[in-house]
């Protein structure tokens, strides 16, 4: 295993998506989400995603040079248009209008449409939550999930994302509403290892637990999770004018890589003051975390905990990378004619 620091990660990536048009500004964003996705330990959201953002702005599919334009921005709403450029650039612009609008408001719901990948959502909660907000972010996406009792791909992963702030920093929960990710079968690929049973489906619709043959993914507690899944592409999509699944499945039968989000952001201080809610935050955390455990347990957890202390770990010891996709990365490099990140070991 290889090891990079973050901040020799984001260089190298902010170099090979300026080479590839992105303005500098741009190419930060991106890699800041990548990078903090890598920190996190959720490294399917991480430099992973590089070399398919590089594809995708070969086959035009991600425009590098794209703004975000508000369309619609009133006293406590918004929808926002990516132009199908880079997700985390549109979702960035997003969280810090729906914060400002908080503010002033006491809260706000935005819509964000037409962007390409986002990136982990977990990151833009917890941005807002370490403002003073109580956030709420829920995506839509391209059929990679088969809808309950179905064995077509069908609805997005539709992650959802609620953060929090406490005493030791925001809360949150970042989840998708598949059994599991497409970033988790990226890094059983790389690290050639199987995937749970249950989790995944292969074209044909027949059940598998290896990522080379896993193309479609299960639901997240059966109609539960589909249903969840389809209710997000109606709030993010269909109400944003935006919709993905059914043209996705329909006579259009549309390929294109897409997403949308719906963002809500809550002023905490609009309704209480912030230390007296962060206050009984930390009171409700340390009662959950001292209640008496289930065999098996060594400790109790709050939502994001485990990512938090490996993000302390990681920007002091660095970031592992698998050979295979050190490899990939190699191959980038050389690509857009980039120097590769100095590794440790």
């Amino acid at each position: 295993m290889i090891v990079v620091g973050h901040e020799e990660l984001a260089r190298f990536i902010r170099d090979a998506l300026i080479a590839k048009g992105a303005s500098v500004a741009d190419a930060g964003v991106v890699a800041d989400g990548l990078v903090w996705a890598n920190l996190r330990g959720v490294d399917g959201h991480g430099v992973s995603r590089l070399p398919s953002y590089l594809n995708m702005i070969e086959r035009g599919e991600i425009n590098p040079k794209a703004q975000p334009r508000l369309l619609h921005d009133r006293a406590a709403t918004f929808v926002l248009d990516g132009g199908r450029g880079f997700g985390p650039v549109a979702m960035i612009q997003a969280i810090a209008v729906a914060t400002d609008v908080a503010h002033t408001a006491g809260t706000c719901f935005g819509l964000v449409r037409n962007t390409t990948h986002t990136g982990a959502i977990g990151r833009y909660a917890q941005w807002i939550a370490e403002r003073g907000c109580v956030a709420l972010i829920i995506g839509a996406g391209p059929a990679f999930v088969a809808y309950h009792g179905a064995r077509v791909a069908s609805l997005g992963t539709s992650p959802i994302a609620i953060a929090v702030p406490s005493g030791k920093g925001a809360i949150v929960l970042d989840m998708a509403t598949s059994a599991i990710s497409n970033g988790k079968i990226l890094q059983a690929l790389a690290n050639e290892t199987q995937l749970p049973t249950g989790t995944t489906l292969t074209k044909d619709g027949a059940p598998t637990t290896d990522p080379a043959e896993a193309e479609i993914l299960l639901p997240l507690g059966g109609a539960k999770g589909s249903g969840l899944a389809l209710m997000f592409e109606m709030f993010a999509s269909v109400l944003a004018g935006a919709p993905i699944a059914a043209p996705a499945l329909g006579p259009q039968k549309r390929r294109t890589f897409a997403q949308n989000s719906a963002i809500l952001a809550v002023d905490i201080a609009n309704f209480r003051p912030l230390v007296d809610f962060v206050g009984d935050a930390d009171a409700l955390a340390e009662l959950l975390k001292a209640l008496p455990r289930q065999k098996g347990f060594d400790e109790i957890l709050l939502p994001g905990e485990r990512a938090g202390r490996t993000e302390i770990a990681r920007r002091k010891t660095g970031i592992p990378i698998a050979e295979k996709l050190w490899q990939e990365l190699a191959a980038v490099a050389k690509a857009a004619g980039v120097k590769m990140p100095v590794f440790r070991r």
